[in-house]
């Protein structure tokens, strides 16, 4: 019995080191000489219900989740839960997953760490990391934006990182790489964090040198920020590393934080943020109606250079009716120039008011069965160049236009209760 009992302690205990072998072996990514590239869709995160995602634990190759309250569970959301915890977001019963969570002062701090480790048999000098950041939820109205922050280090071993969500000691933040929330100020309630006005795909080079054997860490940080969080989440993670330094172009002269569109009363505000500028000019707001063609309707003055955050907006006064197209057109002090993102933005048509032709030489005819007061035309860069009273009473008007150069230009009608009616014609 003696003999038989030891055996099986024998046997059990080479079982425990071989499940150790096999954790440690998963908690890093070897980055090899021949394959110099890792990447990570999460989609092997539940798509419904909860999963089991321990404190400091490799559920992923590679990938750890930190957080600074003790809890060890991942539920699958699609951006509706505002508890505070980890979430695997996406479409309900998806299999499309992203990676996020929600901080607060119950559940705590959460860190997404990604643990590599040099097998090259040479230093390496550069590393490449790309990913997707996601926004899947509004908090409240009254937060501001959040961010995920994104940090680096390095180590001769693995236990040498500082993994508490609530220390940086160690670390070194990458700006370029911080993921900027593109909605707050809103009710709270989900999003589609695929949408392409809900995330951005992040990249930049690390000029960093990591010795043969030594380790490489990355994080993600989902602090407890002011208010209640917004669900923010990262997807599609790509890393890739060199031997040797590659050349990184030369940095944009604005850092973008975000830009986004919306509908205010009869006018559009477009409202974007910049992280930095250097040697800002201005800004050329652009807009079209087919996403192709734009053309040039304001100029808001840039701010030279500077390393603050500076918010700007403006107003479209005579917004297209239907579906439009806004981006912006960053020009340097030197006339170099950096395309934004574009935005869509659809407006409801009003059936109201009827104006033809499109295409005029002479006149525009007005049908309507409501009273208009007054007509603008407005050219391309937002400026009056005609400005009439129209009878009071009537459901006929005519708007003579034969003044005016050729080009394209937004009729402005005004009604007796002040709206406006949109629309647009070419004068030739």
């Amino acid at each position: 019995m003696k003999t038989t009992f030891t055996l099986a302690w024998q046997l059990a205990a080479l079982c425990c080191a071989l499940l150790l072998i096999s954790a440690d072996a998963m908690a890093q990514i070897g980055m090899g000489p021949r394959q110099n590239s890792y990447s990570q869709n999460f989609d092997q995160l539940p798509a419904t219900g909860t999963a089991t995602w321990k404190n400091g634990n490799y559920l992923l190759p590679g990938l750890a989740v930190f957080r600074s309250k003790n809890d060890t569970i991942i539920t699958a959301n699609t951006g509706q839960g505002n508890t505070g915890g980890l979430y695997s977001y996406g479409p309900a019963n998806s299999t499309d997953r992203a990676l996020g969570s929600l901080s607060s002062s119950t559940a705590g701090q959460f860190t997404y760490n990604l643990l590599l480790q040099n097998n090259t048999g040479n230093a390496i000098k550069s590393v490449e990391v790309k990913y997707t950041g996601e926004q899947w939820r509004t908090s409240n109205k009254t937060a501001p934006q959040h961010t995920l922050s994104f940090w680096y280090a390095i180590s001769s071993t693995p236990q040498g990182f500082s993994t508490s969500p609530t220390s940086d000691k160690g670390w070194i933040e990458v700006q370029e790489l911080k993921f900027y929330g593109p909605k707050f100020y809103l009710p709270g309630g989900a999003h589609d964090g695929n949408a392409p006005e809900n995330k951005a795909l992040l990249q930049h080079m690390l000029q960093i040198e990591v010795p043969d054997g030594h380790y490489l860490m990355l994080r993600w940080k989902d602090a407890d920020d002011i208010e209640a969080d917004h669900g923010l989440a990262i997807d599609d993670v790509t890393v890739t590393w060199h031997t040797q330094t590659v050349d990184v172009p030369a940095p944009l002269p604005v850092e973008l934080a975000y830009f986004k569109v919306t509908a205010f009363g009869t006018q559009v505000e477009l409202q974007w943020q910049t992280a930095s500028e250097d040697q800002n000019s201005h800004f050329m707001v652009e807009r079209s109606s087919d996403g192709k063609l734009f053309e040039g309707i304001g100029i808001v003055a840039g701010n030279g250079t500077t390393s603050l955050t500076t918010n700007y907006s403006f107003y479209d006064q005579v917004p297209l009716a239907g579906t439009s197209y806004y981006r912006l057109k960053q020009v340097d002090e030197d006339e170099s120039l950096t395309y934004s993102k574009v935005v869509a933005l659809t407006r409801k048509v009003s059936q109201q008011v009827h104006v033809f032709p499109t295409i005029a030489t002479q006149e525009l005819q007005v049908s309507t069965g409501i009273n208009l007061q007054q007509a603008i035309v407005i050219d391309p860069m937002g400026r009056k160049v005609l400005d009439v009273n129209l009878p009071k009473t009537g459901s006929n008007y005519s708007v003579k236009v034969n003044t005016l150069e050729s080009g394209t230009y937004v009729l402005v009608l005004l009604d007796e209760t002040g709206k406006r009616h949109v629309s647009r014609f070419v004068k030739r």
